[in-house]
C-alpha cells in the first residue's frame, strides 16, 4: 500500500527507531557493550519489549545497526575532512583528526565499533557491518595513498624476512587489493592512529593533559612524512 499513510508510517518507524538508536548509545554509555539489553532500551525509550521487537527482533539486530551506523558515519566524517585538505600531507593529518574527533564525540558507538569485541556477538558475514566497514577503510586508503599509481603502491617493499605476512596480505581482500607492502604501511599507519584514540578513549592517556590532539598530530605527520619518503623511493 502506498500513499500519504504509508509516508506517514515510513516516517514514524524511522522516528522510532532513531530513538530506540539513541537511547541503545546512552545506555552503552553507562553500561558498557556487554551490559547492554533491549529491556533496558524499551524502558528508555517508552515501549514495551514487545513493542521493541517490531523494530529490532534481537539484541544482536540492533548491535548490528549501531555498529553500521558507526562505521558510515566515521567514514562520512574521514571523507569530508580528507576532501577539504590542500596536499597528500594535509591530508593524511586531516583524515587522523577527524577520525579522534569523532570518536570523542561519539565515545559509545566508537568503542563498539572498533574496541574489544562483544564476546557473544558476531557480525552478519556480508552483512550491513561489513559494508559499512569497508566504506570506511576505503575512505582511509583514498585519504592515504589517493593519487599514488599501481606502479608506485606495488614498489613498496615488504622485508623479504616476512613471507607469511607477504602471502596473507596478497590473499587478503579487505584492503582493496592493495599490494602486500602498501598494505603493511597503510595498516601500521591506522594502527598508530587507532592506538592513539582508544587509549586516549579509556583514560589511559591523562598524563598528557590537554594535549591529545598535538599527540596524534605528532604521530599522523611522521606518518605523512613515511608515506612521502615511500612514495619517493617507489618512483626512482
Amino acid at each position: 500500500m502506498s500513499g500519504p499513510g504509508a509516508g506517514l508510517r515510513e516516517r514514524r518507524r524511522a522516528q522510532t527507531v532513531a530513538e530506540i538508536k539513541a537511547a541503545a548509545l546512552r545506555e552503552l554509555a553507562v553500561t558498557g557493550a556487554d551490559g547492554l539489553s533491549l529491556r533496558a532500551v524499551a524502558r528508555a525509550v517508552g515501549v514495551s519489549v514487545q513493542a521493541l521487537y517490531h523494530y529490532f527482533d534481537s539484541r544482536d539486530a540492533l548491535v548490528t545497526a549501531l555498529v553500521a551506523d558507526a562505521f558510515d558515519e566515521l567514514a562520512g566524517a574521514v571523507s569530508a575532512a580528507a576532501s577539504a585538505a590542500r596536499d597528500p600531507r594535509e591530508r593524511v593529518v586531516a583524515a587522523g583528526l577527524a577520525y579522534r574527533a569523532w570518536g570523542r564525540d561519539n565515545r559509545s558507538a566508537f568503542l563498539l565499533a572498533l574496541g574489544v569485541p562483544l564476546a557473544d556477538y558476531t557480525a552478519p558475514e556480508g552483512g550491513p557491518t561489513s559494508q559499512a566497514a569497508r566504506r570506511m577503510g576505503e575512505a582511509f586508503l583514498d585519504a592515504v595513498f589517493g593519487g599514488w599509481s599501481a606502479d608506485e603502491l606495488a614498489a613498496v617493499p615488504l622485508p623479504d624476512d616476512a613471507p607469511a605476512l607477504s602471502a596473507q596480505l596478497r590473499d587478503a581482500d579487505a584492503l582493496g587489493g592493495l599490494p602486500p607492502g602498501a598494505a603493511a604501511l597503510f595498516t601500521a599507519g591506522w594502527a598508530t592512529l587507532h592506538g592513539l584514540v582508544v587509549l586516549e578513549l579509556l583514560g589511559h592517556l591523562v598524563w598528557v593533559g590537554e594535549a591529545g590532539e598535538d599527540m596524534v598530530r605528532v604521530a599522523l605527520l611522521r606518518y605523512a612524512d613515511e608515506l612521502a619518503a615511500a612514495r619517493a623511493r617507489a618512483r626512482r
